[in-house]
């Protein structure tokens, strides 16, 4: 309610005054924007390591400097780099300092990224050596990783989380008690009420601005928040959970402001990962900041806060959000063994219905997370398919809303239902399986058409399975191999029962030869005889021609030698198989074999001599044909 009350104080401001507090008259009489006594663009989590994320930073640069040509500063909350590496610096360095306004100060923040290449090495984290490379890199001033800047009279601070809490801990900040001291003497200096001062931190505090219920700092004792309340001015900025700045909470305040600086590199919200590149462009004023969230893949802004100075409690809210009297739930379809899809009446509330929580007899079990960023306008039904059931159970749900602050609603919605027995697919902690009649499959189980085996236990198996002597493979979704399959670089054939066959095969009319997990290619001796088996496998018949030369293979694919008759003519086979033309011997009798390899018969004129061949084919010799005469040779004596 206090949200709302104030807004309206604003806006009646916004009215009543002759002048607003970003007008100015000029010497015309015309109302012109009044120009900022400060700007600066504030990012985070830029992650430097692959092109992806370099060309997002690029991106979110050229951006800035399109819509603040002078901003005077630039501030980087954290996570700059992936891992840390030289090589990250290095190409964040290059990057910015070619593409910023170059009468820009620096403030930059290290990150747990920053630390991560030492997490992930054999030898451990050293944290000093990467807070080392932190100074050394980004040549922020003094020898800490915490630091303070006087920019145009305004009071920047940087803390950093000095390694981790524990060895495991790789996502909180480890604040020293040295940095705690240092940062009291610190924001004492030439603090005035009425000017900001600006505090970077790469993790938020727990529980306060969107995302850092989940992703927050891990302070457990209050330590820094306890010290920034005693100065309501300070503007705390934070990065690391990536959430969107689309939602109400990107600011929170409780006695001082912190401010949710979302990523360049890609952003979260509850409902899981989202593609956009976003961050802020900060105007400061005599008497207000002004905090501008843009995003930068679109090019557009966002939403923007005003945060009055002296501190002001402008952004806070405890008015609940409220389902109307008429709010019903539906059953949208049958409810299964193991979820129920549902259907209620949306909520109202004065900022934003967050998320709907979904209990059984107490219990959350189920939360319904809103996609804010993509809605302009309010949604009047709400669909979720409650999953994870238990079949056979008796259900009495209550659904409340939750609003951007973490209110609840206080009317909740209220259906009963018994689930039925599991039937069908069902996928249960990372496992498929096949229910009848409330009870898993096992062993073979044919489905649509499709053979499957199941374990005992009812899970569904994929890969190779042995029973007995013989060998199956069940694919990645389980289906039961058939035919050709190549796993590995390596080619098997499964025969129409599902096991596995070597040996021969005949697959639709072509004949193939596997030899182990080898599908037998080119020339093979199998049982004393050869046979040729194309670069697919595929074993050939009748004439082939290898290497240059001539084979000729039967209808069982055997090579066949010596003399062969195909479609009425003679050819002759040598002893490898290789089909022979011109003058061979095969016995005590000579034959001529034309350039084809057809066998010759009748006359013969070669080399200015004249041979006879007779209708067998053998040559003529020391005998007379047709009164030609010929010698032991076969030449015709003339």
């Amino acid at each position: 309610m206090k949200y709302r009350f104030l807004t309206f104080i604003f806006f009646i401001f916004i009215i009543l005054c002759p002048q607003s507090p970003s007008t100015v008259k000029a010497a015309g009489g015309e109302a012109q924007e009044e120009q900022p006594l400060l700007q600066f663009p504030v990012m985070s989590d830029i992650h430097i390591g692959g092109d992806y994320q370099k060309d997002r930073f690029i991106k979110a640069l050229n951006d800035l400097q399109m819509i603040a040509p002078h901003y005077q500063a630039i501030a980087m909350v954290g996570d700059i780099t992936n891992n840390g590496t030289e090589q990250e610096y290095d190409t964040f360095n290059n990057i910015l300092n070619s593409t910023i306004n170059p009468a820009s100060e620096k403030i930059i923040t290290m990150g747990n990224h920053e630390y991560f290449e030492g997490v992930y090495s054999p030898s451990g984290l050293n944290a000093q050596i990467y807070m080392n490379r932190f100074f050394d890199k980004t040549g922020m001033p003094g020898d800490k990783i915490y630091y303070e800047k006087w920019i145009n009279g305004y009071h920047f601070i940087t803390l950093g989380g000095e390694g981790f809490p524990s060895p495991d801990d790789h996502d909180h900040a480890n604040i020293t008690e040295e940095q705690y001291w240092w940062l009291k003497r610190t924001l004492a200096k030439n603090a005035d009420p009425s000017k900001p001062i600006f505090v970077f931190l790469h993790q938020a505090i727990d529980h306060t601005v969107y995302g850092s219920d989940d992703w927050g700092a891990g302070f457990q004792d209050n330590k820094l928040k306890d010290i920034l309340n005693r100065y309501p001015q300070v503007i705390l900025f934070s990065g690391h959970s990536h959430y969107l700045l689309n939602h109400p909470r990107t600011v929170f305040q409780d006695g001082f402001t912190m401010v949710n600086a979302g990523s360049v590199a890609y952003t979260y919200s509850d409902s899981g990962s989202k593609m956009f590149s976003q961050g802020l462009l900060v105007n400061v004023y005599a008497n207000h900041v002004e905090i501008k969230a843009r995003d930068f893949t679109k090019s557009s802004w966002i939403q923007t806060f005003t945060i009055p100075t002296p501190f002001q409690q402008t952004y806070e809210d405890d008015e609940k959000p409220y389902f109307l009297e008429s709010s019903k739930i539906n059953l949208e379809k049958n409810i299964s063994g193991d979820s129920a899809t549902l259907s209620w009446d949306a909520a109202r509330d004065n900022t934003l219905v967050d998320k709907y929580v979904i209990k059984n007899n107490g219990e959350v079990i189920f939360t319904k997370n809103m996609e804010f960023w993509e809605n302009e306008t309010l949604e009047n039904r709400i669909y979720a398919e409650i999953p994870n059931l238990s079949p056979e159970t008796a259900y009495n749900l209550e659904i409340s809303a939750v609003d951007a602050w973490n209110n609840e609603s206080l009317l909740k919605l209220n259906t009963s239902f018994d689930t039925p027995k599991l039937f069908g697919w069902k996928l249960q902690n990372g496992k498929w399986r096949y229910y009848k009649e409330g009870v898993p499959v096992t062993g073979w189980a044919k489905i649509q058409e499709q053979w499957y085996f199941f374990l005992n236990d009812g899970t569904m198996y994929t890969g190779w399975l042995t029973l007995g002597n013989k060998k199956y493979y069940l694919n990645t979704n389980g289906t039961m191999q058939l035919g050709w399959k190549e796993l590995d670089g390596k080619i098997y054939f499964f025969n129409n029962e599902g096991s596995l066959q070597l040996g021969w095969i005949n697959d639709r009319g072509n004949w193939y030869y596997l030899k182990s997990d080898e599908l037998l290619k080119g020339w093979q001796l199998l049982n004393n005889s050869w046979y040729f088996f194309n670069d697919k496998g595929v074993m050939k018949t009748g004439w082939i021609q290898s290497a240059g030369k001539w084979y000729y293979l039967d209808t069982k694919g055997v090579m066949k030698t010596g003399w062969i008759q195909s479609s009425g003519k003679w050819y002759f086979l040598d002893s490898k198989g290789a089909m022979a033309i011109g003058w061979i011997a095969v016995g005590d009798k000579w034959y001529y074999l034309q350039t084809n390899g057809e066998m010759k018969t009748g006359w013969l004129y070669e080399y200015g001599k004249w041979y006879y061949l007779k209708p067998d084919g053998s040559m003529a010799k020391n005998t007379t044909i047709q009164g030609y005469v010929f010698g032991n040779d076969g030449v015709w004596k003339k």
